[in-house]
């Protein structure tokens, strides 16, 4: 769209008007990464997340795993039995194929980052439903003590003007639950407003590449971990002039977003 011209929010210079009310959380130690194919492309965001903070000095430890649907709203996922015992990560197998069991006594979750379709929170019909899902499954995770994370998606490439609906439907949600939102989608367009040639979609204009799952990452550790995205030791396999603006544009978004 040649004649679009994206909304700025004055105080932050990103594309939304919603401003987020919590701007911190205490750091993950167990996460649970709930969505769907955004976020296990490229064998997922979690582990990518898991290898750039090993390669961050003081980086903080933690586990994750992931539940994804192909297609889901937010609305499909049974959160609730995510905190059954003995289930999702109640082991692991070890280089030596050991089976380590988790700690019973030790919290399952203590953080979920849920995630709906991108259509989902602007969608006519979809929009009620996700807001009703976002009420309910923050409302469970409270009830484990866990904290959920909202996650603001991108706009698909032929459709920019995404950004700042997706940006401001899922902001007021995690408003009205009390949550943190963590601003990927203000990155994505924050990273392409630099270069618009960063290889960050698939050839269907919606899902990412090795390069947009990097930039996940990057948001998600410099939003909820506590490093700076610029300090992330390793480009992990992706051009490393690209890694660097990624890098830089997660931390540039982070600053503002939540500063």
């Amino acid at each position: 769209m040649a004649d679009f011209t994206p909304f700025l929010n004055a105080a932050t210079g990103l594309r939304h008007h919603e401003l987020p009310v919590v701007k911190s959380v205490p750091v993950p130690r167990a996460l649970l990464f709930v969505g769907n194919s955004l976020f296990f492309f490229n064998n997922g965001v979690h582990r990518m997340l898991r290898q750039l903070m090993a390669q961050t000095p003081g980086a903080p430890k933690f586990r994750t795993n992931m539940v994804a649907i192909n297609g889901a709203s937010l609305s499909w996922h049974d959160v609730e039995s995510y905190f059954r015992p003995n289930a999702i990560s109640s082991y692991a197998i070890n280089a030596n194929n050991e089976v380590v069991f988790r700690d019973p006594e030790e919290k399952l979750w203590d953080s979920l980052i849920l995630m709906d379709s991108t259509q989902g929170p602007i969608h006519p019909v979809l929009g009620p439903q996700f807001k009703a899902a976002a009420a309910r499954n923050a409302a469970i995770c409270s009830a484990h003590g866990a904290q959920p994370i909202f996650y603001i998606t991108w706009a698909y490439r032929n459709r920019p003007e995404m950004t700042e609906l997706l940006a401001d439907a899922i902001i007021s949600a995690a408003n009205e639950n009390g949550a943190i939102a963590v601003p990927t989608g203000l990155a994505w367009a924050l990273a392409l407003e630099w270069d618009p040639n960063l290889p960050l979609y698939m050839e269907d204009n919606r899902h990412p590449t090795p390069a947009g799952t990097y930039l996940q990452a990057c948001v998600i550790a410099a939003s909820l971990f506590g490093v700076r995205a610029t300090d992330i030791g390793t480009d992990n396999g992706i051009d490393p002039a690209v890694a660097r603006v990624l890098r830089e544009s997660a931390q540039e978004t982070v600053d503002r977003f939540f500063g």
